[in-house]
């Protein structure tokens, strides 16, 4: 059986992957924030990272047949510093058919060590109220509700402020 950290492959973002995850970021939030999404990346480019299927892995042979999908970008993270010693994840995204595999946890454990790299101490990141499946995913991974924001979201739906302090920080 093969993990998670075999199939996938977390890289830094490239230009190439912008209408991939312009398309990941229609599907999954109904938004389009490319103008956004191209500053960052050209100003902090050790900010955005993707999931990409691990090519390697996907040309094996499994059974009677070769498997060779060429998904391209399963999902992507942006976060970065914000002040001082204060980081913040602007988006997680993952393809609704990669969901539930890992993608998400290995995005968030990627951004969440570069940012602890730059000397962050916590990590902060709005989540959508309803979204329960993310909530579990970034309280997993230690995050903890703060507050409520109410109509955050273009739509006027809430976020929950969730902040996750990291070891050696407390």
């Amino acid at each position: 059986m093969l993990l998670i950290d075999e199939l996938i492959v977390i890289r830094q973002f490239c230009p190439s992957d912008f209408p991939q995850v312009i398309e990941i970021e229609r599907e999954v939030f109904d938004e389009d924030n490319t103008l956004f999404y191209m500053e960052l990346s050209e100003f902090f480019p050790d900010s955005f990272y993707v999931a990409c299927e691990n090519q390697r892995v996907s040309r094996r042979k499994i059974g009677d047949f070769a498997v060779s999908t060429r998904e391209g970008v399963m999902g992507f993270v942006l976060g970065l510093v914000t002040i001082e010693d204060e980081g913040r994840i602007f988006s997680l995204a993952v393809k609704e058919k990669y969901r539930g595999i890992g993608i998400g946890s290995s995005l968030l454990e990627k951004i969440m060590s570069v940012l602890e790299e730059k000397g962050v101490k916590r990590i902060r990141l709005e989540v959508k109220k309803d979204n329960i499946i993310a909530q579990t995913l970034y309280k997993r991974m230690g995050f903890v509700e703060k507050m409520i924001i109410p109509a955050y979201y273009k739509d006027g739906s809430d976020a929950i402020l969730m902040i996750k302090r990291l070891e050696g920080y407390l």
